[in-house]
């Protein structure tokens, strides 16, 4: 079954598989079929999808590697050749064709090259000297040069075929992934093709979805190759899951006819010194747009105006006295605070953290909070009592954050997401939401999520100042037990606001964020509009 991850015509939260868990998969799946049987599918999956996502090419060069990436490419040629397009096919890194039938080559690879010979072709060695030469005239390149295992950069004739790919400005068709592209991490150690389109084979990787280098793919197809296991099913049996639309809505607050404001929960947000009250406000004000029954701000300001003109229903407090209306609450339930939107990281901000996990409520803590626990040394009281607090805490860091709170530099994160995110969250025993391009929610112990949507747009200030307040107005209103759902819909909410101002081709800022969330929302009621 093939399809475009993003098809509006399924809603289905997908699998996400490690390197390891794929090649267990692919290792099982190819005993249990006849003999070349996955490459065969593989291959003429990509000569179906060439052909109907480049119905104008006729003239297509296949670059294929040693390995069976390669060997993907050459039975995709075989098939594009019996077609009646003009294929020609470079062997990239292969040695000498005197030695491509030798036995220690993998035999997938060797029976592809063969049915890519009886097609017709005549596949050639690469030649250095005539790289611009070998891609001249093509309409379409595929890129067939390297697909799990990348552990270093692309060198040699990799590295030369890759860099005239992207020296042609042919649009490439990447095979499983984008050559040079890390499978787990979304990272590019060294040169890494950017490909108009990439099939990828059996299952989703990590690093089509989040890393700072996972747009290299461009727009990303799956075919599972016929193999049941990975298919998309309700509850995906992989530890890490694709966050679409159909998981954000299993996760966004029921709200009944006869409710009131009560039960809608109640928002605190503790933030805003001097000269940073911006922030605790835009928290303040996502969390009344997205629902919370009542809202309150403690700015740390004391200078500060005491209302929001802009938003009179805001109810401001002094961080005193919010606190100890915290404190009551806390014994009944239904609500969730919200600490660090330019707190600062002045001693009496330090305490107020440090009182807020004393409490029994859901907390979130954000920027500043952030900056404050991690300069607390990790055995000490503020940290301990964070770890052995009873209900849910949310970290909701950018990876520089991040990295201070694990005593990382900022490459490590974004070198590996999904690690960053389940080792902060294993660390604090709190909940970690991982910002940035693919957002990564991860738990101490449970499934780890990969959000689909957002983009570029959000990446101006206050955005995530927003991000932490529809994230209290969900969990305000959410019972413990389905935390971790409505964080998911609250993140995938935040990334869909942004694609639709995108769409639409409207500017975008943390101040209008709101309403293109609240506008998302609007559109996954509608099921002809959602998309996976």
């Amino acid at each position: 079954m093939m399809l475009r991850i993003g098809d509006t015509s399924v809603d289905r939260s997908w699998p996400v598989w490690d390197e390891s868990s794929l090649r267990r998969l692919e290792r099982d799946a190819a005993a249990s079929l006849a003999a070349h049987t996955l490459m065969r599918r593989a291959g003429e999956a990509v000569a179906r999808l060439a052909r109907a996502r480049f119905a104008h090419a006729r003239h297509i060069v296949v670059l294929c590697g040693p390995g069976n990436n390669g060997g993907d490419g050459l039975y995709a040629a075989a098939e594009l050749a019996r077609h009646g397009l003009r294929v020609e096919v470079s062997m990239v890194a292969c040695g000498n064709p005197s030695g491509w039938q030798d036995r220690e080559r993998p035999a997938d690879w060797r029976w592809a090259l063969e049915q890519a010979q009886q097609a017709g072709l005549r596949p050639r060695g690469w030649a250095s000297s005539e790289a611009a030469a070998t891609l001249r005239g093509a309409e379409l390149v595929i890129d067939a040069l390297l697909g799990l295992g990348l552990n270093r950069p692309p060198q040699g004739e990799l590295s030369e075929a890759i860099a005239a790919i992207l020296a042609s400005g042919i649009p490439a068709l990447a095979v499983d992934l984008p050559s040079g592209l890390a499978a787990d991490a979304g990272t590019a150690p060294g040169a890494v093709v950017r490909a108009e389109v990439t099939l990828t084979m059996l299952g989703l990787k990590p690093g089509l979805l989040t890393g700072p280098d996972a747009h290299a793919c461009g727009e990303l197809w799956l075919d599972d190759l016929d193999i049941e296991r990975v298919r998309a099913v309700d509850e995906p049996p992989a530890a890490i899951t694709r966050l679409g639309p159909a998981a954000a809505q299993r996760g966004l607050p029921r709200i009944s006819a006869a409710a009131h404001k009560g039960e809608r929960g109640d928002v605190r947000v503790f933030g805003g010194s001097p000269g940073m009250t911006g922030a605790a406000r835009l928290c303040a004000q996502a969390a009344l747009a997205l629902g919370a029954g009542r809202v309150f701000v403690a700015l740390l300001d004391p200078s500060a105006p005491v209302l929001d003109p802009t938003h009179p229903e805001l109810m401001q407090r002094q961080p005193d006295a919010l606190l100890q209306q915290a404190q009551q609450a806390s014994r009944h339930g239904g609500s969730c605070h919200v600490f660090g939107p330019g707190a600062g990281n002045s001693p009496g901000a330090l305490r107020l953290l440090q009182d807020l996990i004393a409490l029994d409520a859901p907390l979130v803590i954000d920027a500043d909070g952030l900056n404050l626990l991690a300069a607390q040394p990790r055995d000490g009281a503020t940290w301990q009592a964070l770890r052995e607090r009873g209900r849910s805490v949310w970290l909701t860091p950018h990876p520089r954050e991040a990295a201070r709170l694990l005593r990382w530099e900022t490459t490590r994160v974004q070198a590996d997401r999904l690690h960053a995110a389940r080792e902060l969250a294993a660390s604090s025993g709190a909940h970690c939401v991982l910002k940035g391009a693919g957002s990564v929610v991860a738990s101490a112990t449970g499934p780890v999520w990969i959000n689909a949507s957002g983009n570029g747009l959000l990446a101006t200030a206050g955005t995530g100042d927003v991000l932490a307040g529809a994230l209290a107005a969900f969990l305000a209103q959410t019972p413990e037990a389905d935390a971790v759902a409505a964080a998911c819909a609250a993140v995938w909410l935040h990334g869909a606001g942004a694609d639709l101002a995108l769409a639409e081709g409207a500017s975008l800022r943390a101040g209008n964020l709101p309403d293109w969330m609240l506008r998302a929302w609007e559109r996954l009621a509608r099921p002809s509009a959602r998309h996976a």
